[in-house]
């Protein structure tokens, strides 16, 4: 190497570090002046990991089914202040917000301040986020781009990654393609012979011929419930599910900072599953409940399965499934979580 050449390397590291210098102190400027502003318009998520610094030991991570409730419920307190007031020895902490799942509750745990007393998660598990309809749902593109706010990196560069938009976005036309496209996918097995073997087709031949299992003709809202049924519970759950890639990464980071995962597996409304589709789809939901079970409790995660605790009664929705449900409801998943967490935990 000559003389020149390596004088030129060394011009060359030095701009680089004087770069490096520049974007650092940029950095640091940005941090104390605009992102605490920035944060707060873009990601209300970094606020509610906040709330698991506040002198609580047990963290609730929630979605809608926290905290909805029936307009004629007396008793009107969430999911997580129920637990609360049934763990009279511990502070439960309601760390949720709508539309959430388990790539969100991630990053909203990863969060929390390392000076805390958190000493368990309650996580909770919709079966539902599992399909192609929640990872493609319209409210999804707006929890990604908060995500972008939580993510371990230099606040300057997260802020251009928001700058830029990196995150997804879809119009209704490219998410109803995706959907048709997701739902082809979305397959599943059974045991004995079965015409469909994806949720595309189950749902197509059911809508466009309108026929029940039984034979019936019912009316059109009912055979549009039975799709709806049919589109969020049948698939085959299985590692390569991004969920399930999720709540993985959710027990790896437990175990790293020494907290008790806690799988609240939620209500479905499996009256409507058994009145209005055919039985082999009550088989494929209670099998994906069964394997989330068996997965998590290998790992030493303590898991609640509640998919039959609450009559279809108690769901507040009745054209769509969702886990919404009455104070019965929700006192009915408060009391099993409070019971399980008294058993298991020291």
């Amino acid at each position: 190497m000559t003389e020149n050449e390596k004088h030129t390397i060394r011009k060359l590291l030095y701009k680089s570090l004087i770069a490096l210098i520049v974007l650092a102190l940029l950095d640091i400027l940005y941090y104390f002046t605009l992102y605490p502003k920035d944060l707060e318009e873009n990601c209300s998520l970094m606020e509610i990991s906040m709330r698991g610094e506040k002198g609580v030991d047990i963290v609730y991570l929630g979605e809608s089914s926290n905290f909805s409730s029936a307009e004629t419920d007396t008793d009107k307190r969430y999911i997580c202040v129920m637990i609360d007031d049934l763990l009279p020895e511990h502070n439960v902490g309601n760390l949720s917000k709508s539309a959430c799942h388990a790539g969100i509750y991630y990053d909203i745990l990863r969060n929390i301040p390392k000076r805390n007393e958190v000493k368990t998660a309650i996580v909770t598990v919709n079966m539902r986020s599992f399909t192609t309809e929640w990872i493609y749902s319209n409210l999804e593109p707006a929890l990604r781009k908060e995500q972008i706010m939580m993510k371990k990196a230099p606040t300057l560069f997260r802020r251009m990654l928001l700058a830029f938009k990196a995150y997804p976005s879809w119009t209704e036309e490219e998410r109803s393609a995706m959907l048709t496209e997701g739902f082809k996918k979305q397959t599943f097995t059974l045991p004995h012979p079965f015409p469909f073997h994806n949720a595309y087709d189950w749902d197509h031949e059911v809508g466009t011929n309108c026929v029940m299992f039984d034979g019936s003709h019912p009316a059109l809202d009912t055979i549009a419930l039975a799709c709806h049924h049919i589109k969020h519970f049948a698939y085959t759950l299985d590692d390569k599910n991004p969920r399930i890639k999720d709540l993985d990464n959710i027990v790896k980071l437990c175990r790293k900072r020494g907290w008790q995962p806690v799988f609240n597996i939620l209500a479905e409304n499996v009256d409507q599953v058994d009145s209005l589709c055919d039985p082999n789809l009550m088989y494929l939901l209670k099998r994906n409940v069964q394997y989330v079970t068996d997965r998590y409790e290998a790992m030493g995660v303590i898991t609640v399965n509640n998919l039959t605790a609450v009559r279809d009664a108690s769901f507040l929705d009745r054209d769509f499934p969702t886990e919404h449900y009455d104070q019965v409801g929700r006192q009915a998943i408060a009391e099993n979580v409070a019971a399980t967490i008294k058993q298991r935990l020291p």
